[in-house]
């Protein structure tokens, strides 16, 4: 197997977070072998990237559950409660 082809295997969002998921495992090895003075700028560095990763990731989650859910639904629709009725 090549590597072109393991890097085929990998799919879907894993393959776009693989290098920020390395930066971040670099990021967390340089700040357990920092000094005392910089492991507050090192931790907040981090702290900031898993943030900004994370609040993306739930933006294209929002965005992904938006295209699949049918055009003329509302957002309430499917759920378990019991029809209202409207007759007087």
């Amino acid at each position: 197997m090549t590597a072109r082809s393991r890097w085929a295997a990998v799919h879907g969002p894993l393959r776009s977070e693989l290098p920020l998921l390395v930066i971040e495992a670099s990021l967390l090895v340089v700040l357990l072998h920092a000094n005392a003075p910089e492991v507050w700028f090192w931790f907040l560095v981090l702290l900031s990237l898993l943030f900004w990763r994370s609040w993306a990731w739930m933006v294209r989650r929002r965005q992904r559950l938006a295209a699949l859910a049918p055009v003329g639904a509302a957002p309430g629709e499917g759920s378990p409660e019991p029809p209202v009725d409207s007759a007087p």
